[in-house]
């Protein structure tokens, strides 16, 4: 069956769409839609196949061709590479090795979120809450996660919540590729509900990303939610596109890479160069996972393949930068389209004597207290999640000569759950501009309400805490939120801490030359310039200052630098002040908020993380903090983005 979406919401329009009347909305978006049970359940069974095809014949090209595509030397199959590195990991150099020794498909970041997050909607509904995705993530992730999930994590376990785990003033890999890859699930389990599945998407993405590194998810979510009922690639690019802002990064990245495939009709590899410029070389992060070229890279696979799935599959890898992600991408969107028939048997047979698809085994070796499972029974059990939704969105099932259908109804709409997102103890600067984002989700139309706020703060109608702190102290604030009825509170600590006494030392202490160091003390936290320690074995760094006369000393605010992917974090932290006879003394009582985890973890290490250190005051005329250096071999290190001291 074809959808035919009048999706004329361009997002100009779709935002539109977000005030208009509901049965307004019905109408744009058609009448119910149809589906047999057994066809739905092909087709979600369908797309867990292809995500696994997809990841895993893309891994082997994962980061591999960057300045360059992979040679059209197509079909790749799943051995075109041999991966050296692989052997640690997998033991073996091949992909079929791998799925050998593991008997059958395996665990990669682009299906195992998703494992866990078809295990909540099991337990929770299939509409969890932010706070059940953070205990979620904290119960099931401690490895495997990069870039952008990372932050996240690590926010996580410092005590922050989604979405501030994603915001851009927390997360700086907030553009980066991770939303798109995890977030599959929620549009699979809502067929044919494309604007329930693109507000559900952006919910999803917000718990690692923001502004722009949402967009790609928005998209991919649409598509998903539509290729129920339309395959037509072409027609499914448009409904992506079609679910954003027009003017929005990745509405303008669709366009320009259509316009690409009517330039270039036949010639891949210069509509590839020209991506590369526009969103590659000519970005300032240039980072070969940010969420936009990979997202157009997937795009351009698929009008290139032009819904062959074996040719779009090869796309997908030789495009490079984060090759796997849009592989997986992909070959679950075309499968999803196609039905289980779609996918060429080889790829599902890989290994001689399987008798089903991946020997029907996803086998976890990437998720904590997650067992291995039968991809069968998880295809069934995200089509019992989608048979929810669907009623529980205003859809029915009925009885046709003996068969079970579906009737979805195309104009359900995501309402967030109403949840009031805790925070951990904030440290504010006296005099300095503070703006702070709250978050409860539910209806638009809230009310907020503010008691015990640090002087000079206030508290606007939407949510956020703004102003400058006028006076020191602790500030044990209660925040409450009024939608439909219902009230929520959270208490939040402000510790205000002004002057800062770094600027006024004669001298700065650390491994550095003094002109390096200078960036402690700039007034610049996140963002700023990292001070990094010489990369080392395990050592213990210091960092401090000296003043030319005694000065009252009550605390120390350290802020972390951005971290490597080997090392810049603490793997223990203290301090210590100069007594009468210049000898460096332990400093006595101390508090440290919020309590650092000092583990040797790369996966629990945020960039720009603050740890306020209290003690009872002290006259000195210098301090430092010391640790030892955090990360692998000789790559450890220590990278700091502040020191800032108060009386």
């Amino acid at each position: 069956m074809i959808f035919r979406s009048k999706l004329g919401l361009l997002l100009g329009a779709a935002c539109l769409s977000l005030s208009l009347p509901v049965d307004a909305v019905a109408a744009e978006n058609g009448p119910p839609l149809r589906i047999s049970q057994a066809e739905l359940e092909d087709r979600i069974y369908a797309s867990w196949l292809g995500q696994l095809v997809g990841n895993i014949y893309g891994l082997p090209h994962e980061n591999i061709h960057i300045e360059e595509p992979g040679p059209d030397a197509f079909p790749y199959g799943y051995d075109f590479l041999e991966i050296a590195y692989y052997h640690s990991h997998f033991g073996a150099t091949h992909m079929t090795g791998v799925m050998d020794a593991f008997g059958g498909a395996f665990s990669d970041d682009d299906t195992d979120i998703e494992y866990i997050y078809l295990r909540l909607m099991e337990e929770a509904g299939a509409e969890p809450t932010y706070a059940q995705i953070r205990d979620a993530w904290m119960a099931h992730i401690d490895n495997w996660v990069w870039i952008a999930n990372r932050q996240a994590l690590a926010l996580m376990r410092q005590g922050y919540y989604p979405p501030q785990t994603g915001e851009t003033e927390l997360n700086p890999e907030y553009f980066q590729i991770d939303p798109q890859l995890i977030n599959e699930i929620w549009a699979i389990t809502a067929p044919g509900m494309i604007d329930y599945a693109r507000e559900k998407s952006l919910w999803a993405a917000k718990i690692s990303a923001d502004g722009t590194g949402t967009e790609p998810t928005i998209a991919y979510g649409a598509m998903f939610a539509a290729a129920f009922h339309e395959s037509d690639v072409e027609k499914l690019v448009d409904i992506g596109q079609a679910a954003l802002p027009a003017d929005s990064q990745f509405a303008r990245t669709i366009a320009f890479v259509k316009d690409l495939k009517r330039r270039y009709p036949n010639d891949w590899k210069a509509a590839r160069k020209e991506v590369a410029r526009a969103y590659y070389d000519e970005t300032a992060h240039k980072s070969i996972w940010d969420a936009n070229l990979n997202g157009a890279c997937a795009i351009l696979a698929l009008l290139y393949g032009e819904g062959d799935f074996r040719r779009s599959l090869d796309l997908a890898s030789a495009m490079g930068f984060d090759a796997d992600n849009q592989a997986a991408t992909v070959a679950g969107l075309l499968a999803l389209a196609g039905g289980t028939k779609s996918i060429p048997e080889d790829l599902l047979y890989p290994i001689k004597g399987w008798s089903l698809p991946f020997n029907d085994r996803y086998l976890n070796r990437s998720r904590r207290d997650m067992p291995s499972a039968s991809i069968r029974d998880l295809a069934q059990r995200t089509a019992r999640i989608a048979e929810k939704l669907i009623v529980e969105q205003g859809g029915h099932i009925e009885k046709d000569n003996g068969e079970t259908y579906y009737v979805v109804n195309p104009s359900a709409r995501f309402t967030p759950p109403f949840e009031l997102a805790p925070m951990p103890p904030r440290t504010l600067l006296l005099g300095t501009d503070t703006s702070i984002a709250l978050y409860a989700g539910g209806p638009e139309t809230r009310l907020w309400s503010a008691a015990g706020l640090p002087d000079g703060l206030e508290l606007t109608s939407s949510g956020q805490i703004v102003g400058k702190p006028s006076s020191s102290g602790l500030f044990d604030t209660e925040i409450s939120v009024t939608a439909g009825g219902k009230t929520l509170s959270e208490k939040i600590q402000f510790i205000v801490k002004g002057p800062n006494l770094a600027p006024d030392a004669a001298e700065l202490l650390g491994p550095l030359e003094n002109s390096a160091l200078e960036p402690l003390r700039d007034g610049k936290t996140y963002g700023g310039a990292s001070v990094e320690s010489p990369r080392a074995s395990t050592s213990v760094e210091s960092f401090g200052y000296r003043w030319a006369q005694p000065v009252d000393i009550g605390s120390m605010l350290v802020t972390t630098g951005k971290m490597g992917e080997n090392g810049g974090w603490f793997a223990s932290l203290s301090a210590e002040y100069l007594d009468a006879n210049g000898d460096w003394i332990a400093v006595p009582g101390v508090r440290m908020v919020t309590e650092p985890v000092l583990q040797n973890d790369k996966h629990l290490r945020p960039h720009y993380a603050s740890y306020l250190i209290e003690f009872p005051e002290i006259r000195t005329t210098g301090v430092r903090i010391k640790g030892l250096n955090g990360g692998e071999g000789q790559e450890r290190y220590i990278s700091l983005s502040e020191l800032a001291v108060f009386r």
